[in-house]
């Protein structure tokens, strides 16, 4: 009960305060989405109406790139981590999807295409294909290849040498160990045993 207290102390002060005290403030959630998992934490992050809360708070602070940086960042590590993946949570991250703050695109591309809703994004392979040049491109390439695992069976047959080329281009110009580079090696070979009929 303690921690829900403090937690919604936190997020009403920020519901309310102004602009110098915000970022501090939603740093301190941010990081608690980060800790252990424990009983109480996830009660508390797995109700959508925290969330919702956080993403109303972002809307406020929506011309302060710091501070919806940091609102993002949290909802998408409540999303991945406590599983909220609500319209709401959609919606938001979308509406930032085309962001010129290249932080934001990126924690934005590491939660929307796992989302559900996803699915029917009319861009969704356009933004797929967008997510390996987004920096930091070692960590994007990471990205690209879990949203690209995750969806192998859908990807369109005139998109997956695309997909071959970006992925052989990261293996052969990086040293990476060799379980890392036979990871990538097995995406590429399901990739090219897609149904070309498809």
């Amino acid at each position: 009960m303690k921690y829900a207290e403090e937690m919604l102390g936190i997020i009403e002060e920020l519901e309310t305060t102004s602009l110098t005290n915000a970022l501090p403030l939603i740093k301190k959630i941010e990081r608690e989405t980060r800790q252990e998992i424990g009983i109480v934490s996830e009660a508390f992050f797995s109700n959508p109406i925290i969330t919702e809360r956080l993403i109303k708070i972002g809307q406020k602070y929506v011309d302060n790139d710091k501070i919806l940086e940091e609102v993002i960042r949290t909802v998408t590590t409540i999303s991945e981590r406590f599983g909220v993946k609500t319209q709401f949570v959609y919606d938001f991250l979308i509406s930032h999807i085309e962001s010129k703050n290249n932080k934001i695109k990126f924690e934005i591309a590491s939660c929307v295409p796992l989302l559900p809703q996803f699915d029917h994004y009319d861009k969704k392979w356009e933004y797929i294909l967008s997510i390996p040049k987004i920096p930091p491109k070692k960590y994007s390439i990471d990205i690209f290849q879990r949203v690209i695992k995750r969806r192998i069976a859908e990807v369109p047959s005139n998109l997956k040498e695309n997909m071959i080329t970006i992925i052989e281009n990261f293996i052969n110009t990086k040293n990476l160990h060799s379980v890392v580079r036979e990871y990538y090696e097995e995406i590429i070979e399901q990739l090219r045993s897609i149904d070309n009929s498809r």
